[in-house]
This record gives C-alpha cells, sequence and structure tokens, in this order.
C-alpha cells in the first residue's frame, strides 16, 4: 500500500484564488463578485475553486485569517520590556504587513460594496490580539475601562488609520505612522490601565 504524495498544487491553488478575488472585489466590489468571476481570472475551472472553498465568503475569510496569522506571529509573544508592543520596531509591523499586504487590504478597508461583515472580522480579529497583550499587564480589576473595550476601541482606530493611509497612497513610511499612532495609544492606555506600556509597570 503506497502513501499518496502530498499536493504542492495546493498552496499555489489557493494564493491563485485570493488575487483573482482582490482583483475582482477592486473592480466589482465585494457583493458583485461571483465564483465564477473568480476561476475564470485565475483561469482555474469551478469544480477546482469548490475542492478548496465552499465559496466566495470562505475564500476571503481564509485570506484574512492566513494575513492575520502571519501578523499575529511577527508581533510574538508579550514581554516584560514591551508588553503591548508600543516600542520600535514591534509597534511598525501593523504598517509593515498593512503596506506588504496593501491588495488586500484595499480590497477589504476601501471597498464601498459589501465590506461591513468583513470589517468587522477584521476589527474582531485584531482586538482579540490587543487584548491578548493588554492581559499580560493588567487585568478588567486594574482598568478603569473593561479590557475589550479597550481592546476594540485601539483595534478600530488601528483600522482607521492604515485605512486613510492607504488610501492617501501611503504619504507616510510605516515608521512614521508607528510613531503617530504611539503617541495616539499611549496616554489612553497608561491611564485606563494604570501602568506604563513601556515597562509594564504600575504608573
Amino acid at each position: 500500500m503506497t502513501s499518496k504524495k502530498p499536493d504542492r498544487r495546493g498552496p499555489r491553488t489557493r494564493q491563485l484564488l485570493r488575487d483573482a478575488l482582490i482583483n475582482a472585489i477592486m473592480e466589482k466590489g465585494y457583493d458583485g463578485v461571483t465564483v465564477q468571476d473568480i476561476t475564470d481570472r485565475a483561469n482555474l475551472g469551478r469544480a477546482t475553486f469548490y475542492l478548496h472553498y465552499k465559496d466566495k465568503e470562505e475564500l476571503l475569510l481564509g485570506s484574512l485569517r492566513d494575513m492575520f496569522d502571519d501578523l499575529k506571529g511577527r508581533f510574538g509573544k508579550p514581554t516584560s520590556e514591551s508588553p503591548l508592543g508600543m516600542d520600535q520596531p514591534v509597534r511598525v509591523v501593523p504598517f509593515q504587513h498593512a503596506f506588504q499586504y496593501r491588495d488586500l487590504y484595499r480590497a477589504t478597508l476601501l471597498s464601498q460594496q459589501g465590506t461591513a461583515a468583513i470589517l468587522n472580522g477584521i476589527r474582531d480579529y485584531l482586538a482579540m490580539s490587543i487584548r491578548e497583550r493588554i492581559e499580560a499587564v493588567a487585568s478588567d480589576e486594574q482598568a478603569s475601562i473593561p479590557i475589550e473595550m479597550v481592546a476594540h476601541f485601539l483595534a478600530g482606530a488601528m483600522l482607521s488609520l492604515i485605512s486613510w493611509w492607504l488610501d492617501k497612497d501611503t504619504p507616510y513610511t510605516a515608521e512614521q505612522m508607528a510613531d503617530m499612532f504611539r503617541e495616539l495609544a499611549v496616554p489612553t492606555l497608561s491611564h485606563v490601565l494604570g501602568v506604563s506600556t513601556l515597562s509594564g509597570t504600575k504608573a
């Protein structure tokens, strides 16, 4: 009995489908895109599409999940020196990531059609990651505002800045954007959590 060799075409096929979806969204808006549009652009059959995804939403959410798993992996785990990731070069990571994946970000953040559920999913994912970092240095008992609310506030603020930055064709570097976000975020975190966001000690 012989074992099957791994299908090395799978990752390449999924990449082709993801790229085709992004291009279609940029041209037609998410609601206007069909599976046929995606497979035509990827030069693949519909049967191939359904081997990997049940519909276009699963393709998009899978692409976003992969993208944000990559983002989360770049942060690494919180440390006592940088519990909230506000030091350089950690804080520049989201903006570098947005620039690298700018086509996917633009397709989801700047598209005017059918994006509400997608944006909610992105914000929730970011908020979950931010909450994990906050909980490394503070608890709800220590915070003057529930940590979940703080995490969603920061996730929304970051997405808003990234959307503006991409819409304006990145007039600032990722490093400059990170520094400006820090100036906006650190005072809020320090006040609400009662800790230094740089050292994790009580303020």
